[in-house]
C-alpha cells in the first residue's frame, strides 16, 4: 500500500491507496476459473442422492441430474444449502458432501425441526483440493423432512438446494 499525505479534509476522505500490482481488475478474478450453481425446483424426499434440475451457472465444470465433474485440477469450495421443512412434529434430515461415491469427512449437516412446517436452511461447506474428473454430489437422508421448494407469489423460486462449487486455484 502506498500511503499519502493529505491535509486534514484529504484524510477523511482517503488514508492510503491500493497499489497497482495489487489492483483487481474487473473480470480477472473469474478469468479461467470453474464454478457451477446448481438448484432444485423439486420436493425431494432425503433418500440418497440429491438432484440438481437447474443450472444456474456453468463454467469449465459438467453437471448431470446430480452430480458436478470437476475438469481441472485445483482446490475448491464446495457449499450445499438444502431447504429443510418438518413434514411432522420432530421431523430430521442429515446433507453431507460425496466425492466419487464416497463421504467428505467433516461435511455432514443435521437439523431437527420441532414442530411440521417449520423451514429452515442447513449448509454443508468444505474446502478441498480435487483432480480432473472427480465427481461431488450431495447425499441426504432422514425422517418426517423433505427437501422443500417453495414458490412465493411476486418473488423468485425458493429451491430445495442451492448447490456452489467454486474453483479457488
Amino acid at each position: 500500500m502506498n500511503f499519502k499525505s493529505f491535509g486534514l479534509a484529504g484524510c477523511l476522505l482517503s488514508v492510503f491507496t491500493v497499489s497497482p500490482a495489487l489492483a483487481i481488475t474487473p473480470g480477472m478474478a473469474v478469468s479461467g476459473t470453474a464454478f457451477a450453481q446448481l438448484s432444485s425446483s423439486l420436493d425431494q424426499q432425503p433418500q440418497g442422492w440429491v438432484k440438481f434440475e437447474s443450472k444456474d451457472a456453468l463454467r469449465n465444470m459438467t453437471s448431470t441430474a446430480n452430480s458436478v465433474t470437476v475438469q481441472q485440477e485445483g482446490t475448491y469450495l464446495i457449499i450445499a444449502s438444502p431447504q429443510v421443512t418438518a413434514m411432522k412434529d420432530g421431523g430430521c434430515l442429515d446433507a453431507w458432501i460425496t466425492i466419487n461415491g464416497k463421504n467428505l469427512a467433516n461435511s455432514g449437516v443435521r437439523i431437527c425441526q420441532s414442530k411440521a412446517g417449520n423451514t429452515n436452511v442447513v449448509v454443508s461447506q468444505s474446502i478441498i483440493a480435487l483432480k480432473k474428473g472427480d465427481i461431488i454430489q450431495v447425499k441426504s437422508s432422514g425422517t418426517n423432512a423433505k427437501l422443500d421448494a417453495i414458490t412465493a407469489q411476486g418473488a423468485p423460486l425458493i429451491p430445495s438446494i442451492i448447490f456452489t462449487v467454486l474453483g479457488l486455484y
